[in-house]
């Protein structure tokens, strides 16, 4: 978790926590008692609705990001058994489709993987990707043992595009929606202010009480932040999976 953020945290609970001696002073602690009745059960209905709405969202990213990290291992796994496949080709053809494997695992990891993190992806990836689909979708199989070589590697060039192709557009289309990062904002505000309205006996009871709520929400609140984009933050997916496919493919070749 970002340093910055959770001291941004920290300093907003102690706000909340000072801003409740303050009201006290302002607001005499007799007048708003008189309300804690109404104002609990209205309280309980808006902080309901806003925890399902924020667990929902922390779960959604949360889920995005393991599903990004886990296609990344889908990717290279069609890539290693393509790479092993162009092992039993003949020159020029496995040679070609051993190096377009490796080129294609380097590109991704040296500039596409930067891209990423920019919602963008690169044109040179996608060239040796159709570069590798077409030199597998010409070859020949003699034999009936390279025919069912052929198919596995046939079935690993399209698990390939398909793990690019959700790789690629997980990359451009993830994130919360702006409106859906107002209703958090504001069903944050609305919660943290109704903590003033309450009248306590207790004025340091009442002062954890605003601490802690604060504390909870701004760290929900920031794992939606620093999860929101798979890779970019801090917390962004690495291409640990391309990395071990790379001297994979060097040792195969």
């Amino acid at each position: 978790m970002p340093v910055f953020g959770l001291l941004l945290i920290m300093v907003c609970s102690a706000a909340a926590t000072a801003l409740v001696f303050v009201v006290a002073r302002v607001v005499p602690i007799a007048r708003r008692k008189a309300h804690n009745d109404v104002l609990g059960f209205v309280y309980a209905e808006i902080g309901v609705i806003y925890a399902v709405v924020l667990a929902m969202v922390v779960v959604g990213v949360w889920d995005t990001r393991s599903q990004a990290h886990e296609n990344t291992y889908t990717e290279t796994n069609a890539l290693l058994q393509i790479a092993w496949y162009g092992r039993t080709l003949p020159a020029p053809d496995g040679d070609r489709l051993g190096g377009l494997t490796e080129r294609y695992t380097r590109t991704v990891i040296d500039d596409e993987w930067p891209l990423m993190g920019e919602q963008r992806d690169a044109a040179p990836a996608w060239t040796l990707f159709t570069e590798i689909r077409e030199t597998v979708n010409t070859a020949e199989p003699d034999t009936l043992a390279d025919q069912a070589r052929y198919d596995v590697a046939l079935e690993a060039v399209a698990q390939l595009g398909d793990a690019r192709r959700e790789r690629v557009n997980e990359a451009a289309t993830a994130g919360v929606p702006d409106l859906l990062w107002a209703v958090l904002l504001i069903g944050a505000a609305v919660n943290i202010g109704f903590v003033f309205l309450f009248g306590m006996e207790s004025l340091r009871a009442h002062g954890v009480v605003a601490f802690a709520l604060v504390l909870t929400v701004g760290v929900m609140l920031l794992i939606v932040y620093e999860f929101n984009y798979p890779f970019s933050g801090p917390l962004k997916v690495e291409p640990t999976a391309f990395r071990l496919a790379l001297e994979r493919i060097r040792a195969i070749a």
